[in-house]
Parts: C-alpha cells; sequence; structure tokens
C-alpha cells in the first residue's frame, strides 16, 4: 500500500465473564493473528514471540482487549546482542498508542523502571527502583498485578516494588521490546473487562535504524545530518553522547562528541561509528557538506554553560572522504550570549559558500535572538561577510535552513512558526522573516530533480517528525503529513541516484537512536515507501 503512514485499528472488545483469562501459545506464524505491531520485526519463532532487531529503540506489540484491573505474567529471554539497553517491557492500561503504563527490564543498566508514558512524553514519569541483574540467555518470569491505584511488579516470584498510580484507568494490553534481541512466551492475562471511549489505533512506519548506538555510555543519538558523494557513498553525521546535553563526565570525559556512519548501498546498511570531533567539552548540532572540490566541510557548535558565549560554532575538514579530518576551527559570529549552528554550508553556482547560523546577542541591556548567513569566497576557510536578520518582535530566530532555488532565489526558513525569508542576490541581502502559517521546528529542505520541494521538520505539537513540500518553489505548500509519530526529528534529506529521498531524524529520550525512511517526491505528492530488503 502507498501512503505515509498505514493505520492498524482494532475496536476494544469487551470480555464475557468466561473469557476474563487469556492464556497465549505461540507455537506457529497464526498466534500473531489479531496483534498489533508497530514494526514488522516481530515473528514467532522456536515456538516464542521475537522481536529479533537490537537496533531498534523501542517497538510494541499490542493485544487490542482492554482491562481494568489487570494481571499479566510473561517469561521473557534476553540475548546478548547489541549494545543498547537490551530491555523487555510489559505494556498495560494502554489508553492509546501513547498513553499506558510499562515496565522496562533494561538489563544494560542493571535496573526495572516503572514507567507511565503519554502524549506529552514517552516518559513521561519514571520512577527508579533498585538494581538488578538481567542474566542473558536466561528465561526469567515477570508478573505485573494492577488493581485500582497500587501497581505490584514481580520477577521470578519475588515481590519487586509497589507503585501508586491512578492516571489511567484501563486501556489494552501489550509487549516491548527495546534495543534488544527479546522473545516472549506463557503470557497469561486475567483481568475485569471495560471499554476504551476511542478505538485503539497504532501508527506503523516503515522506517530503518541509521545507528542505535554511536559509542556514547547512554547510546544517545540525535541531530542527524546527510550527504552523497560522487560513488554514492552517503555519510550521517549526528551527536552522541548520554543525553540531550553531555557535559563530560567520568564514563564521558570529553562529553558529547560528532560521530559518523556510512553506507555504500543506498542506506540499505550502515558501517559502525566513527568518531570525527571529540574535544573536552560538549560538541554537538554537526552537519556536513561535500564541496565542488571534494573536500568535506562537518559544522558544529560547542557548549560549555559557564561561559559567554555559552555557545561556539566551528568546522571541521576533510579532504580524504572522511578517513581523517583537521584540526577544527572556529568560525567567529557577532553575537555576546551564545553562537549558534545547526545547518550544513551550501555551496552556489560560482564557488561561494554560505552558512546559517543564529545565536543570542547582549547589547544595552536589551536581548536580542537574531539569524544570520555568513558568506566565503574562499572554500570556507575564512567567513569575512555576514547579514544579520534581526526579529522585530520577541521572536527567538533560530536554526535557519536555506535551499537554492532553479528561480535564482534562495528560501530560508527559520525556527520558530516557521517562519521564511528569501534572497535574490546570491545570499547577500535578505527579506525581513515572515510567519509561514505552518508550526514546526528544525527544518531541513531539499530541491529535487523533479522540481518538488520538501521540507522535512519536527511537529513539536503533534510530538512528530513531518513534511510539507512545495511544487512551485516554495510559494505553497501542501501537508503537514506526519513520517514517524516521534518527537525527536531535526531531519536531513538527500536525493538518491534512483530518485528516491533519503530522509534521516532521531528519536528523543532515554536511549534515542538515528532513524531512516525512504520518500517518494513527485506530482502526487511525498509519500513513505517501504525499504528494499
Amino acid at each position: 500500500m502507498r501512503g505515509l503512514i498505514a493505520m492498524l485499528i482494532a475496536g476494544t472488545m469487551a470480555l464475557t465473564a468466561a473469557a476474563e483469562e487469556r492464556v497465549f501459545e505461540f507455537g506457529d506464524a497464526s498466534a500473531l493473528e489479531g496483534w498489533l505491531t508497530d514494526t514488522d520485526s516481530w515473528r514467532i519463532e522456536d515456538g516464542a514471540l521475537r522481536q529479533p532487531m537490537p537496533g531498534i529503540r523501542g517497538t510494541r506489540a499490542f493485544w487490542p482487549e482492554t482491562f481494568s484491573d489487570v494481571t499479566i505474567e510473561a517469561r521473557f529471554l534476553i540475548r546478548p546482542e547489541g549494545d543498547g539497553v537490551r530491555a523487555p517491557g510489559i505494556i498495560y492500561r494502554a489508553a492509546d498508542e501513547h498513553t499506558y503504563y510499562y515496565i522496562h527490564f533494561d538489563s544494560r543498566n542493571r535496573q526495572v523502571v516503572w514507567v507511565r508514558s503519554s502524549s506529552e512524553g514517552d516518559w513521561a514519569e519514571a520512577r527508579r527502583h533498585r538494581e538488578i541483574t538481567l542474566p542473558v540467555d536466561e528465561w526469567l518470569t515477570a508478573r505485573v498485578e494492577a488493581v485500582g491505584s497500587e501497581h505490584r511488579v514481580y520477577l521470578n516470584g519475588t515481590l519487586l516494588f509497589t507503585e501508586e498510580d491512578a492516571t489511567i484507568p484501563a486501556g489494552i494490553v501489550g509487549l516491548r521490546a527495546g534495543q534488544g534481541d527479546i522473545s516472549f512466551d506463557d503470557l497469561r492475562v486475567e483481568g475485569t473487562p471495560a471499554e476504551l471511549a476511542e478505538e485503539f489505533t497504532l501508527t506503523r512506519v516503515p522506517f530503518f535504524t541509521v545507528c542505535a548506538d554511536g559509542g556514547g555510555p547512554g547510546a544517545y543519538e540525535a541531530f542527524p545530518d546527510l550527504c552523497i558523494v560522487d560513488d554514492g557513498e552517503l555519510l550521517c553525521v549526528f551527536y552522541a553522547g548520554y543525553g540531550h546535553i553531555s557535559f563530560p563526565r567520568e564514563d564521558l570525559p570529553n562529553g558529547g562528541f560528532i560521530a559518523m556512519v556510512r553506507s555504500r548501498d543506498l542506506g540499505k546498511t550502515w558501517s559502525a561509528a566513527e568518531v570525527v570531533v571529540d574535544a573536552p567539552i560538549d560538541d554537538r548540532d554537526p552537519s556536513i557538506a561535500r564541496l565542488g572540490n571534494g573536500d568535506l566541510l562537518v559544522t558544529y557548535m560547542t557548549y560549555v554553560k559557564e561561559r559567554r558565549p555559552t555557545h561556539e560554532v566551528f568546522c571541521v575538514r576533510s579532504t580524504d572522504g572522511g578517513s581523517t579530518w583537521e584540526t577544527p576551527q572556529r568560525i567567529e559570529l557577532p553575537f555576546t550570549e551564545a553562537q549558534a549552528v545547526s545547518e550544513p554550508v551550501t555551496e552556489l553556482a560560482d564557488g561561494t559558500l554560505l552558512l546559517p547560523v543564529y545565536g543570542t546577542h547582549s547589547e544595552d541591556r536589551v536581548l536580542t535572538h537574531p539569524c544570520a548567513v555568513l558568506r566565503s569566497e574562499d572554500g570556507g576557510e575564512t567567513w569575512p561577510a555576514i547579514t544579520v536578520l534581526t526579529p522585530q518582535g520577541n521572536e527567538l530566530f533560530q536554526e535557519p535552513t536555506i535551499e537554492p532555488l532553479t528561480d535564482g532565489r534562495i528560501l530560508m526558513l527559520i525556527r520558530p512558526g516557521m517562519h521564511w525569508s528569501e534572497s535574490a542576490d546570491g545570499g547577500v541581502t535578505w527579506t525581513q522573516p515572515e510567519a509561514l502559517g505552518i508550526p514546526g521546528q528544525a527544518a531541513k529542505m531539499l530541491l529535487t530533480s523533479k522540481g518538488i520541494l520538501v521540507a522535512g521538520y519536527r511537529w513539536a505539537e503533534r510530538r512528530a517528525t513531518a513534511v510539507i513540500w512545495s511544487h512551485d518553489l516554495g510559494r505553497t505548500w501542501e501537508g503537514p503529513t506526519i513520517v514517524d509519530p516521534v518527537v525527536g526529528g531535526y531531519p536531513s534529506l538527500v536525493e538518491l541516484p534512483d530518485g528516491r529521498v533519503l530522509m534521516v531524524y532521531y528519536t528523543e529520550g532515554a536511549g534515542s537512536d538515528i532513524r531512516g525512511v525512504y520518500l517518494s517526491a513527485d506530482a502526487d505528492g511525498v509519500q513513505v515507501l517501504q525499504p528494499e530488503g
């Protein structure tokens, strides 16, 4: 089926008194009938329900029967493959695909966590409990009892903890596998039948994992950016650390760093992560561009909260396809409080390089939040020219992105809003930014060879990663359409030699990762495609 998202819909079923207990035997493939899964990775194997892909951050399988008070018991097996948290999970009282309780059996960090997820956050509330070792390659038995507001969690017959929470009164049950090759068996559900006010829907996204662990102690990957080189090799840089901000600490003495992975088969498979920059500081928000002479330029910023400016902009160059990198060079901006970047350089037809930046500036006790465009005539060695765009009101102009168009204009989208501006003279002057009327953050544009202008972005209000597109070079837009109901976003897009568009983005939260989807962009709009193989 062509389409951005396939929606699996199941009405909640009120059980009869005789059907208050259900025992699941996973003997053959037919045992998956009736289950709702958000990826195709779930399968029946060796008499168990298995999710074998350790690179997926979190994937779920739901059984669409609704209970209020409920007891769930299941055996699970954690295999040693993968470097993530390798965490089985039991879901209960799922009122919708975002709102539920679940128990997170985290084998990597030796802990069991009670979690309440909601539309405001995957981990709206998480209460961590005593450390406990969860052995791999050994079947363990978990049991969860939810009676009224009381939640009791057992492992191998031993009560681990009791919690009190009455936020979600009823919902369906499910299983979860996070960053691990996990199997479940001998699942038994017993409870009081209930009904939901609205039918339960589950969004399925045909994404693939670009990188689930870049080498940081928390397996946190974010802010990806793509480029493609002459032989079709894809390079993806991203931020790696233990959280959204990763200051130096004992297990990451240099703080967050810039990593890169490669694909030589148009995104089907990706290499292990390589380190691009790891200075003794939090290095973050990288972007990558290939220049006409073959050089690679990675732009990024650093963050140190105790200094002014708190953020500084750097550029690092490779002349050998990313095998080695030169010493990073700082790019000075005329902003006093923060100097920031989240975009790659753009090379124009005459060789001029443009770099959109932003920051925070204090002057005469007035704080402003401008963005700007730098220009370089020497391949990025120096950046002597700058055009500053200052908000007329109290807006914070952040994360500007630019795209040259075939009519000679250069279009800019700016967070928040989005706002837009354009240049008709090669980036020397820009119009005063205006509201686009589409809510979004951290946009990235791509003009395809078919003349379709695609913009991916974070749709924060819907907690999703989305796209809009234009058939008239940005004068009017169609969409938005959700690509993936994850709030991370910060997408990057490239057109592949076969005409497909590859978009990468990240998932925010504990153990975040870098995902990718293939898109088609043509006269019919933008559609998500199934990955090959």
